[in-house]
């Protein structure tokens, strides 16, 4: 079950037809991820949605779908970009070839350079 208000905001905010959205919305409800399926972050933005009337937030290809307790999907909305990343590891990469690398500045160099000189 849904509502006309979660039809049209998938809809509106997925680009999708009337028949599309409904299966959609289905599909979400069935098989998306609820707050208990993710740690930290997205667990806690997920559980933030959660209310005392058993509406519950979840999580289907880049959409947060809420949920009643009836499995009735009232609404949907994007999930941020940083959603379902992983955030542990910000550390750069080792280089394994700098030479390779760093001959991008070297061209700029030579082109800087040859900037001056004028063909006759």
């Amino acid at each position: 079950m849904t509502t006309y208000h979660a039809v049209q905001r998938t809809q509106e905010r997925a680009g999708m037809s009337l028949a599309k959205a409904e299966r959609f919305i289905r599909n979400a409800v069935k098989r998306g991820l609820s707050a208990d399926s993710f740690k930290s972050i997205e667990y806690e933005y997920l559980k933030s949605y959660d209310d005392e009337d058993g509406s519950r937030a979840v999580a289907y290809n880049s959409y947060c779908f809420i949920v009643s307790g009836d499995n009735i999907c009232i609404t949907m909305f994007a999930l941020p970009d940083w959603f379902g990343k992983n955030n542990k590891n910000k550390k750069k990469k080792k280089l394994r070839d700098v030479t390779k690398y760093s001959l991008g500045c070297l061209f700029e160099e030579i082109e800087e350079d040859l900037s001056d000189f004028v063909c006759a």
